[in-house]
């Protein structure tokens, strides 16, 4: 079956049969990364994938066409294909270090249509654009029937899945031009997302010499504060930011997100002296040496573009805006909390360009980090294992499913653990299903629980095989693992024995310190790794 689209005409509504192995709702960076390695272990297996847009990418679809990856092309995307493309070329027409390389919107959509493409010609593949699931009048978590349509309704499927289902929608990114502002602006005040700015710079250079204030500070703004001085030369002067909160952020000099647990771990869950740890070593950075950020999201900020968010001396720093006044005399306010005063635009509103960057990304509010990855035996939903760059978690739940129909799991460890656990005291070991077992040990991590990724790091050497050493090999050879990367170490069990000294600092849960426990004695192979 090749490509398939929709359209807006007046088709006659029919309805067609469909089988699969797996249907997967959602063709952003993690159904990406899943299908790969899924395939790659299982290549008879036969994947539905469909997607509400035209196009596979999830949020890099419609992005601003000046966005580029916020961290190194190295280890994202999919294991069997290298995004920064031959380091060779690279490093001699480009004259750019492979672990400096950030692709561009229009690198990342062409890589992942290329990948499907050559997926739906292995008749490996189907892939349904402009189709929405629903998942409220589908057949459910215990059922193989499920059922799709396309946006303009002019289209219906069934869905025979033999398998699973496979929900990739949890950590989809809500970006600008999809959200509006979430409080109330004023007719006569001019708003724009970071696309509209493209665009009318594109289109008209003149146009563009105005004023501009940008709402937000994660890293579409912090991309917005870059694009308006260098590429539409507007002065710094001439650029405000409402920033409100400050955030640390990982620099280039070596700096990477996995040091953000392990530096958490080494100062006892101390987020303040774990930050600035970072810093000395030169692995964090912030934008203002007087000022304590107060949350860290694992932005990436290069040395030069942090320069260019420095240069910028309007900055309000009042918490989150609540509305955008305009007055009878041009004059544009905005407003913040009852507690902080409003500050009054340093231009009028006809020359005044505010540029909305305030949508959460990857933090929408949807992801609930206590719903179970494994669902159900004909379910799955796909969330982070680990810190980002986030295709590394997609990866290793697609090998544990893998292998988990190989039938190669090491199902009598989690036995252990779930009795250890005393979740189970009344039945039979053997009872024990391969859910109940992959939920007891590979779990979603959430934000504030630091010590999770260290625990699924362990978890899932644990449960892959009964040598750890085995998935130790695999994230070594598996270009999306930082393990890939020459001279970096696992240290898993060094994180681990950390983690049972500190136990009760950490504040673990008597659960957390039974799994610690046999996780620790499971990977103690890898000692030294």
């Amino acid at each position: 079956m090749t490509l398939n689209t929709t359209n807006n005409s007046n088709i006659t509504k029919n309805t067609a049969t469909l089988e699969c192995d797996y249907l997967i709702v959602g063709a952003g960076a993690a159904s990406m990364s899943f299908i790969d390695t899924l395939l790659t272990e299982l290549p008879e297996t036969k994947i539905i994938l469909i997607d509400k847009k035209a196009a596979v990418g999830g949020h890099w679809v419609h992005a601003y066409d000046f966005v580029r990856l916020h961290q190194p092309s190295l280890v994202y995307g999919i294991a069997s294909k290298q995004l920064e493309g031959n380091w060779m070329k690279l490093m001699l027409m480009k004259m750019t270090f492979p672990w400096n390389h950030r692709a561009n919107k229009k690198e990342i959509l062409k890589y992942f249509g290329g990948f499907v493409k050559e997926k739906i010609d292995l008749n490996q593949l189907d892939f349904y654009p402009n189709c929405v699931y629903d998942f409220h009048a589908s057949g459910g978590n215990d059922s193989s029937n499920h059922a799709f349509r396309s946006v303009d309704g002019s289209k219906s499927y069934e869905v025979k899945v033999k398998h699973k289902l496979i929900d990739a929608t949890p950590g989809e990114c809500i970006i600008p031009c999809e959200s509006p502002l979430q409080f109330p602006v004023d007719d006569g005040v001019q708003v724009m997302t970071p696309n509209q700015i493209y665009d009318t710079f594109q289109k008209n250079k003149k146009e563009c010499k105005k004023k501009y204030v940008v709402l937000g500070a994660g890293k579409t703004g912090m991309d917005c504060i870059v694009y308006l001085q260098r590429t539409m030369n507007v002065e710094p002067d001439d650029i405000a930011w409402i920033i409100p909160n400050d955030v640390w952020m990982i620099g280039t000099k070596g700096g990477k997100p996995s040091d953000w647990p392990r530096s958490l771990l080494k100062f006892n869950g101390d987020i303040e002296k774990a930050a600035l740890a970072l810093e000395e070593e030169g692995k964090f950075c912030r934008l203002d040496k007087n000022i304590l950020p107060t949350r860290f999201r694992f932005p990436v900020v290069r040395a030069d573009e942090l320069v260019l968010l420095q240069n910028i001396k309007t900055v309000i720093r009042r918490g989150r805006a609540t509305s955008i006044s305009y007055s009878q005399d041009g004059n544009v306010t905005v407003n913040f909390s009852e507690e902080q005063e409003s500050w009054k635009a340093f231009a009028p509103a006809d020359e005044c360009v505010f540029i909305h960057a305030t949508s959460p990304g990857p933090f929408n509010g949807i992801y609930d980090s206590q719903t179970k990855i494994f669902d159900s035996v004909n379910k799955m939903s796909l969330r982070l294992l680990y810190v980002p760059p986030i295709s590394i978690s997609y990866s290793c739940l697609a090998l544990l499913e893998a292998k988990r129909r190989k039938g190669t799991l090491d199902l009598n460890f989690g036995r252990r653990v779930l009795l250890a656990l005393q979740k189970q005291e009344q039945h039979d070991p053997n009872d024990l299903t391969e859910d109940d077992i992959l939920n007891a040990l590979v779990c979603s991590f959430p934000m504030d629980e630091m010590h999770r990724p260290i625990l699924n790091y362990a978890a899932f050497l644990s449960i892959l095989n009964e040598d750890p050493m085995v998935g130790y090999k695999w994230l070594k050879a598996n270009r999306l693992s930082f393990l890939s990367i020459p001279g970096e170490k696992c240290e898993v069990y060094e994180n681990l024995v950390m983690m049972q000294s500190k136990k009760d600092v950490l504040g673990l849960t008597e659960d957390d310190i039974v799994l610690l426990d046999l996780l620790c004695e499971k990977v103690k192979p890898l000692k030294g790794y």
